[in-house]
């Protein structure tokens, strides 16, 4: 059987599983006594075991087996969480991470074994008195002389029970249930003997409760066993009815069923084997009936959509057409008169549903932002180990929507933003309580949407940024120069860090230290058409915020005129455009400047910048688009206003080496290429 058409799913699924884990274990670690939290990481290992069992993938399968192990101990009260196991565990979801990012670049696991965190978990199950694998004892008759005597076909006899299952049984009797012990045989010339296994226990799913099953359900799930097994069944039902539907499935050559009594001499095992319980049978019936679940988008070429959204796109697109059938019936009459007005009717029709079809398929395109902000309490519980800080990390906004080629481009500045808070930001334990601080420092990270934007911050309440340091550190390094420093405002010793290469860490570490993390943020943020900006207070914290625009796709510009040529200006960095006389320009440090309601604005002659002819002769009155970047504000100087449009923004490939300053291009509705400006960069 091909299985590379399910490869992409399993991937999907996988990461789904894992970040599920991910955030219970961090759940554990706080509640190490919540069984419903205990409960979901095992369905959650044992769904990924299964999964990895299907796609051959050996390894990952055995680690997350023995997981399961683990956690069925503790289902069942006979282990304990503790600290260690739980950084354990984290260990093995970091391997499980490894064997899919090998499986996403080769399609194969690797070769990591992993057997140092094997016995870790084995040790685990050793120290609290449980075998070494929790898998069933195999029945002693598989020695039979005469396998045509009755006795010896009952082996369901010398199933050896452990003691949680010795109560059961216990307890079934007391209220007048039946207990069955069941030997099924199949025929041995079947193919398939798992399917018809597994359809037997489908068959009992809804009759009574499987507490025991020879071979195990792993075994029997990879078809490791002869061609019988033997059953414990607690049931209301009778032993004909039972015995029936056993045998209404094909290839089904014999069962053996009485009621169970058990033996004086039969062995109690004291451990706790729950992969035999039924709950866990009903696990595996789930995942062979691999229902496709609906959740967070994961996987980078596939977004999840809503069938609603699809519904409106469909009707959207039935407009469509019907107001193309009546602009060729408009292109047919012949009163020019008439024509002319139902042509103008037949384009407004058009132009509201090609505006509805705009926003259907940006919602289409959205994505919450807890996409990308799930994996950071993992990350932030390591760094707190790590550098033997108390911290915690509280997000808000999670369900904020942004475009998806936005989404994909931010996980990396806010990871590097929230270590530089966990590592520079927030101080050791004993600081903070010297200073009279919470003992455990708190990060921040909230999302919202602020009008066509949408706004994160990551927010701490440690030390603040000391700019003396940052400067003394510049200087140090031959960023700047001593006067330079010396006449620096807050604002722009703050903007040192995003430098390339700038750190004011003394030591490297695998945390900082290397310079490297600002700067990409800034990179990044600025390449995706936003900003980010940072207010910090000494002694109290810093606060950095990052805004970005909810889609790359299509965006609304104003449209400009410079000289013969047009350009376009997202309309969403435009604070206000302004008549300026030439007599009012005042000059700083030989460039030119404004005075607008008192507050000094550079201008920019986009002229000059884009290298077009000087001007024959000089107007007395200057157009300015006043743009903005966080808190900076320019002016830049144009020919003339077009007006406002919505533009489609088409990149310019990597075949094109061009300045920074042109973001990308449109098509015009005339068929003419307009370049848009980057107004970040000309700040």
């Amino acid at each position: 059987m091909d299985l590379s058409q399910y490869l992409e799913m399993f991937i999907d699924e996988t990461k789904e599983h894992l970040q599920n884990l991910n955030d219970q274990v961090l759940v554990l670690e706080a509640e190490p006594d919540n069984i419903d939290t205990i409960n979901e990481i095992f369905r959650a290992a044992h769904s990924l075991k299964g999964m990895a069992g299907t796609m051959g993938f050996k390894r990952m399968q055995r680690l997350t087996h023995d997981m399961e192990n683990v956690f069925s101990e503790i289902r069942n009260g006979k282990m304990s969480v503790t600290p260690d196991l739980v950084d354990i565990v984290f260990k093995c979801l970091d391997a499980i991470e490894e064997y899919l990012d090998c499986i996403i670049n080769t399609s194969d696991e690797g070769e990591n074994d992993n057997e140092e965190l094997i016995n870790m978990l084995n040790a685990c199950l050793k120290a609290e008195g449980a075998p070494e694998e929790a898998k069933p004892a195999q029945p002693e008759v598989k020695e039979e002389t005469k396998p045509e005597e009755d006795g010896d076909k009952r082996k369901f006899l010398h199933i050896d029970i452990a003691d949680f299952e010795k109560n059961a049984i216990t307890e079934a009797k007391a209220k007048n249930m039946n207990v069955f012990g069941v030997t099924v045989y199949i025929d041995e010339s079947c193919i398939l003997k798992a399917a018809r296994a597994f359809l037997v226990f489908k068959g009992l799913e809804n009759k009574g409760e499987i507490i025991k099953s020879v071979p195990g359900v792993q075994d029997i799930e990879d078809e490791k066993f002869d061609f019988d097994f033997s059953m414990l069944i607690i049931s209301d039902k009778s032993l004909e009815e039972i015995k029936k539907i056993i045998s209404n499935v094909s290839e089904i050559k014999e069962v053996v069923i009485e009621n169970y009594e058990i033996p004086n001499n039969v062995e109690v095992v004291s451990s706790v084997q729950k992969e035999e319980k039924a709950p866990e049978k009903e696990e595996v019936k789930k995942k062979k009936a691999a229902p496709a679940k609906s959740g967070k988008p994961v996987a980078n070429r596939s977004v999840r959509v809503d069938i609603e959204k699809l519904d409106v796109l469909m009707n959207l697109v039935s407009e469509l057409i019907i107001a193309k059938n009546g602009l060729v019936s408009v292109s047919n009459q012949e009163d020019s008169k008439t024509s002319m007005q139902s042509f103008n009717e037949q384009i407004e029709y058009l132009e509201r549903i090609t505006t509805n079809l705009h926003e259907s398929v940006m919602k289409v395109r959205m994505v919450p932002i807890e996409s990308v902000v799930n994996r950071f309490p993992r990350m932030i519980r390591d760094l707190s180990k790590k550098l033997g800080k108390e911290m915690e990390l509280i997000m808000t906004g999670e369900d904020t929507e942004l475009d998806r080629t936005v989404i994909d481009e931010i996980g990396d500045p806010l990871m590097h933003m929230l270590r530089n808070s966990a590592d520079h930001g927030l101080e050791p334990t004993i600081e903070r309580l010297k200073l009279g601080k919470p003992q455990v420092g708190t990060i921040q990270l909230n999302a919202y949407q602020d009008g066509n934007n949408v706004t994160i911050e990551v927010i701490d309440d440690g030390a603040g940024i000391d700019v003396e340091k940052v400067k003394a550190s510049a200087v140090k390094k031959g960023t700047i120069t001593e006067e330079q420093a010396e006449m620096m405002s807050e604002k722009d010793a703050i903007d040192l860090l995003f430098r390339p290469a700038f750190s004011t860490s003394e030591k490297i570490t695998d945390v900082s230290g290397r310079g490297v993390g600002l700067d990409v943020v800034k990179n990044k943020i600025e390449g995706l058409g936003g900003d980010v900006e940072v207010s910090t207070k000494l002694g109290e914290g810093t606060k950095f915020t990052v805004r970005l625009p909810l889609t790359l796709a299509i965006i609304q510009a104003l449209m400009v005129e410079v000289r013969q040529e047009k350009y376009a200006i997202p309309l969403n960095s435009i604070v206000t455009i302004e008549d300026v006389s030439v007599h009012d320009i005042k000059y700083v440090q030989q460039k030119e400047v404004i005075n607008l309601r008192g507050t000094v604005i550079p201008l920019v002659r986009l002229d000059e910048v884009l290298d077009c002819s000087p001007r024959e002769e000089e107007p007395e009155n200057l157009v300015v688009v006043i743009v903005k970047k966080g808190d900076k504000q320019t002016g830049l100087v144009i020919d003339n206003l077009l007006g406002q449009q919505e533009i489609v923004i088409k990149p310019l490939g990597k075949y094109i080496n061009i300045h920074r300053m042109i973001s990308g291009a449109t098509i015009l509705g005339d068929g003419e290429v307009a370049l848009i400006i980057d107004s970040n960069a000309l700040v």
